[in-house]
């Protein structure tokens, strides 16, 4: 009976999760009259090479985009890793288009890379988490 409602809490927290993402990523921004996209792979990286005088903002941008999707990884409900990051991708990707198509800021293949990036990390966190806690109920 924990178990059963430790998971439904767990879900409705993923749900709730999911609908802030989208609110934030799409309800809080003016559309633009044009659409933008960007599809260049790690294009902020590069430029941070290159000396652009941006770098920092772009770095901590792609920063933000990692830890926004920390807990898609931890709340996410079937634990599997390959079904995390095929989904969170897919709902990234999702976001992305739906910037686009309603000219919501820019439509970033980077943005997709870090989102993915940033639910594995937090899948990758429970699990070593979940080592310790269980190492711990055994000593």
């Amino acid at each position: 009976m924990l178990q059963l409602k430790h998971k439904w809490i767990s879900n409705v927290l993923f749900g709730a999760y999911c609908v802030f993402i989208v609110w934030y990523t799409l309800f809080t921004r003016k559309a633009s009259l044009t659409h933008s996209i960007d599809m260049r792979f790690m294009w902020s990286y590069r430029e941070m090479l290159a000396g652009d005088i941006n770098w920092k903002k772009d770095v901590i941008q792609n920063l933000l985009n990692i830890a926004f999707f920390v807990p898609f990884g931890i709340l996410f409900p079937l634990k599997k890793w390959i079904v995390i990051l095929l989904s969170s991708c897919a709902f990234s990707v999702l976001i992305e288009a739906a910037q686009y198509f309603f000219r919501l800021g820019l439509c970033e293949l980077d943005d997709v890379i870090c989102n993915t990036l940033g639910a594995m990390i937090g899948f990758w966190l429970l699990i070593g988490v979940k080592k310790i806690v269980r190492k711990t109920h055994e000593a």
